[in-house]
């Protein structure tokens, strides 16, 4: 019985929080021309926006179809002074993992976890992933 509560509780704690993105300042927002995975959740190509929720959560939502996924991120200062804003993804073959947001004029670094799935892909292939950086509006 306490389980059950606690799924039900887990659960509406999640819908509220990606109902909350209405007040999210939007990051970026770009256009991905492939399919993507973040975390367990395979997204489809499409426009999407990037709204940190909290210190180390982020929204990745596709307006036109309402399909969102949340994320936790680390945060990191940028390399090197860089003021374009872009989304960089891990590629093996076809499949590509969102890794990073770069949030541009020098502002922070989202670097998203390494999920279970990208870790077997890379030890499939035993191979680094190429890289494949898309700007953002």
């Amino acid at each position: 019985m306490k389980r059950n509560r606690f799924g039900i509780l887990t659960t509406l704690a999640l819908a509220l929080l990606i109902s909350v993105p209405l007040s999210a300042q939007t990051t970026a927002k770009a256009t991905v021309p492939f399919d993507f995975t973040v975390g367990q959740t395979r997204m489809p190509a499409g426009t999407y926006e990037f709204s940190p929720l909290s210190h180390g959560a982020i929204l990745i939502r596709d307006r036109k179809t309402a399909k969102s996924v949340l994320s936790l991120f680390n945060t990191e200062a940028p390399k090197r002074a860089d003021s374009t804003s872009k989304l960089v993804f891990h590629r093996y073959g076809d499949k590509y993992f969102l890794s990073q947001v770069f949030r541009g004029n020098g502002g922070a670094v989202l670097r998203l976890p390494t999920s279970k799935l990208e870790e077997e892909e890379r030890i499939a292939g035993s191979r680094v992933p190429d890289k494949t950086v898309i700007a953002t509006k």
